[in-house]
C-alpha cells in the first residue's frame, strides 16, 4: 500500500472517529400507548404513555397537539413513574412548559437521561371533540400523528365509554395509514392496536356510540343532523370514491406535470405583479441606517414594539409596558428569599407590589388595563411574577387577547400601515386560492405531479404577508427604530445615556432583543451594588439576577402560564367526519 493510501486512511479514520459521538446520540420509540377516556359530560381525558429508548444524552422532549377537533384543552400534566412534573417553565429537570402558536399547542418537559429507557405520561383534558347527536355521537380522533421524526414500534390505542353498550350498538371505522392496525370492539370501548408505525404513518379512528351513554343533564345536542345511516353511507360511498379514483388515475398520470408546471408560473406571475403594484417598499434614502443609541421619539414600548414585530403584540412587550409602569412609579419589583418546600428549593423569587403613591397621570386604556389587572392580582395574594398571570379557566388568555385589541387600535391610529397594499393581499390570496384549488383537483385525479404547483401556490398564498407595506411615515420611523434596536444589540456606559438605562432596558425588551443581548447591555452598564439606574426593581445582596433575567422570568411566564389554551381559531369543536388530534414530537 503507497504512502499517500495510508496517509488518505488515516485520515479518514480519524475523521470517522471525531464525528462518531454525533452519530452515537439517538434515541427510538420502541412503544406508544393512549387511553382515551369519554366522560360522562362529553368531555375526553387523554391520557398518552411514550416510552424512549436513549442512545446518549438527552434531556427534553416535546408533544405537539394541532389545535384542531376541540375547543379547548385543559388540566395538562407531565408524570414519570409516581413523580409529577412541575410547570415551572424553567428548563430544570423535572419541570415542563406549555405554549402555542396559531396552530400547535407543545408541551415539552425537561430531565436527563443517557443510554437507558424511560417512559413517561401526558394527560390533558378535551372540551368538545366529541360530536353528540339526537341518537348517536362520534368521536374521531387521530391519536399519533404524521410527519414524525421517529418510528413507533407498537402501539395500542383504547377509546373507553363512559358506560357499557351492546356491541351490535358500537360502529367504528379506521382510518389509521399504518397497514397492519386493527379496530376492535367491546361492550365498553373501542381497542386500537398495531405494530410498526412509520414516520409518514397515522393512528386514526372513527367511532360512534349511543348518545345515551351520557348523563343527559351534563350533555347537549352539538350536532342535530349527525345520523348512524348516512354516515354508514357516507362510508359506502367513500370506499366507492376510491375505486374510481384508481380508474381516474391512469388517465390524469399523463398530463399533471405539464398542468402543474404551468399552474407553478402562474401563481409566480400573479404574486410578482400584484407585489411590484401594491408592496414595493417606499424609498428611505433621507433616513439614516447607522447604529445608534438614541432613542427616536416617545412612542410606548408595545406600540412601537408592534411595528417591529410584524404587526404581533407580545408577551414581551407586555413585560416591557409592566416595567415602564413600575419605572414611571405605578409598582415596585422586590426580590426575595423564596422559602424552601417539597416541591421548590430555597431560591428567591421576583414579588410585584403596589406604589404606596401612585402617579397622579392619566393613563390610556390599554396601560390601565395593566395596571387593574396587576393591582387586582396583588390584592388577591398572587404577587409574584410565577402567580401574576396565573387564573381558573381562560380568564388571562381572554384578558390577554382584549388587551392586544387595545394596543391594535393606538397602533392602527398611527397610520403605519399602508391600507391600499390590503387590496394586493386579497386579490393574491384569492388568485393563489384559485390555482390552489385547481392543483388539489389535480392531485386529487392525477397524483404527486401536482403537488409542484400546490406548493408553489400555497408558498405565494402564505407570501401574501409580505405585500402588506408601511405608509412612507410607518418606513421612516420603522428604520429609525431599526437602527435604534441595532445600536442596543452593541451599547455599553460609554454610548449610553445612563440616567435613562432603564428605559433603554424597557425598549430592548419591546423590540425583543434576546436574553444573552439583555444580559450584555446590562452587565455592560449595570453596577449590581448600586441601583440608582433601576430604583424600582430591588434585588436581595449578593443576587445572581440582573433586570435581564427579571425580564426573561417575566415574559416566559406570561407567555405560557395561562391555565387553558384554545383549539382552532374561530373554531365550535369536533366536526362530524373531520378527525381532530394528530400529534407528534420529538427529543433532544
Amino acid at each position: 500500500m503507497s504512502i499517500s493510501m495510508k496517509r488518505i486512511l488515516l485520515t479518514l479514520f480519524f475523521f470517522l472517529l471525531a464525528i462518531s459521538p454525533v452519530f452515537a446520540q439517538d434515541y427510538s420509540m420502541p412503544e406508544v400507548n393512549i387511553r382515551a377516556t369519554i366522560q360522562e359530560d362529553g368531555t375526553v381525558q387523554i391520557e398518552e404513555s411514550r416510552t424512549y429508548n436513549y442512545n446518549g444524552s438527552f434531556s427534553w422532549a416535546d408533544y405537539r397537539l394541532p389545535k384542531q377537533g376541540f375547543t379547548e384543552v385543559r388540566n395538562i400534566r407531565v408524570s414519570e413513574a409516581d413523580t409529577d412534573y412541575i410547570n415551572e417553565n424553567s428548563e430544570e429537570p423535572g419541570t415542563f412548559s406549555v405554549s402555542e402558536s396559531d396552530e400547535i399547542i407543545e408541551i415539552k418537559w425537561h430531565y436527563s437521561a443517557e443510554n437507558e429507557e424511560r417512559t413517561f405520561t401526558l394527560s390533558y383534558e378535551l372540551a368538545n371533540a366529541v360530536s353528540i347527536g339526537p341518537e348517536y355521537s362520534e368521536f374521531f380522533w387521530t391519536f399519533v400523528g404524521e410527519g414524525r421524526s421517529k418510528v413507533i414500534g407498537s402501539s395500542e390505542i383504547t377509546v373507553q365509554l363512559p358506560n357499557q353498550i351492546n356491541t351490535d350498538s358500537l360502529y367504528s371505522w379506521n382510518y389509521s395509514s399504518a397497514p397492519d392496525s386493527e379496530v376492535i370492539k367491546s361492550e365498553s370501548a373501542f381497542t386500537l392496536t398495531s405494530g410498526r408505525v412509520n414516520r409518514n404513518q397515522n393512528l386514526a379512528i372513527r367511532a360512534l356510540f349511543p348518545t345515551s351513554v351520557f348523563q343527559e343533564n351534563l350533555t347537549e345536542i352539538s350536532d342535530p343532523n349527525l345520523d348512524l345511516n348516512e354516515i354508514i353511507q357516507e362510508e359506502a360511498e367513500y370506499d366507492a370514491m376510491l375505486q374510481e379514483q384508481a380508474k381516474r388515475d391512469e388517465f390524469f398520470a399523463e398530463i399533471s406535470m405539464p398542468i402543474s408546471i404551468l399552474l407553478s408560473v402562474l401563481s409566480l406571475g400573479i404574486f410578482y405583479f400584484l407585489y411590484q403594484k401594491y408592496g414595493k417598499r417606499h424609498s428611505t434614502n433621507t433616513i439614516s441606517n447607522r447604529e445608534t443609541v438614541v432613542i427616536p421619539d416617545k412612542t410606548p414600548p408595545a406600540v412601537i414594539g408592534r411595528l417591529m414585530s410584524s404587526r404581533h403584540s407580545t408577551s414581551q412587550h407586555l413585560v416591557a409596558t409592566l416595567f415602564d409602569l413600575a419605572r414611571r412609579g405605578w409598582f415596585n419589583i422586590e426580590e426575595k428569599e423564596k422559602e424552601s418546600s417539597f416541591w421548590s428549593s430555597g431560591k428567591s423569587e421576583f414579588v410585584i407590589s403596589l406604589s404606596n403613591e401612585q402617579p397622579d397621570e392619566h393613563l390610556p386604556k390599554w396601560e390601565k388595563m395593566i395596571v387593574d389587572f396587576t393591582t387586582e392580582q396583588v390584592r388577591s395574594g398572587k404577587n409574584t411574577f410565577d402567580k401574576l398571570f396565573q387564573s381558573s379557566g381562560s380568564n388571562v388568555a381572554k384578558w390577554f387577547s382584549l388587551w392586544k385589541k387595545e394596543v391594535k387600535n393606538v397602533f392602527d391610529e398611527k397610520e403605519w400601515i399602508d391600507q391600499k397594499s390590503y387590496t394586493g393581499v386579497w386579490a393574491n390570496v384569492a388568485a393563489q386560492f384559485v390555482i390552489d384549488a385547481a392543483a388539489i383537483v389535480l392531485f386529487i385525479m392525477g397524483g404527486p405531479a401536482a403537488f409542484i404547483a400546490l406548493f408553489t401556490s400555497f408558498i405565494f398564498m402564505f407570501a401574501s404577508a409580505a405585500i402588506i407595506r408601511r405608509t412612507k411615515n410607518g418606513e421612516e420611523t420603522f428604520q429609525r427604530w431599526k437602527a435604534y434596536r441595532d445600536g442596543l444589540k452593541n451599547a455599553d456606559e460609554r454610548t449610553l445615556r445612563m440616567e435613562i438605562l432603564d428605559l433603554h432596558f424597557i425598549y430592548a425588551t419591546a423590540l425583543h432583543l434576546s436574553k444573552k443581548e439583555l444580559n450584555t447591555l446590562i452587565e455592560s452598564s449595570y453596577d449590581s451594588n448600586n441601583s440608582r439606574h433601576f430604583p424600582w426593581i430591588v434585588l436581595m445582596s449578593g443576587s445572581s439576577h440582573t433586570p435581564a433575567t427579571v425580564a426573561s422570568s417575566i415574559s416566559t411566564l406570561a407567555a405560557t402560564s395561562s391555565a387553558s389554551f384554545t383549539g382552532t381559531t374561530g373554531g365550535s369543536g369536533a366536526s362530524t367526519g373531520s378527525a381532530g388530534g394528530g400529534a407528534t414530537g420529538g427529543a433532544g
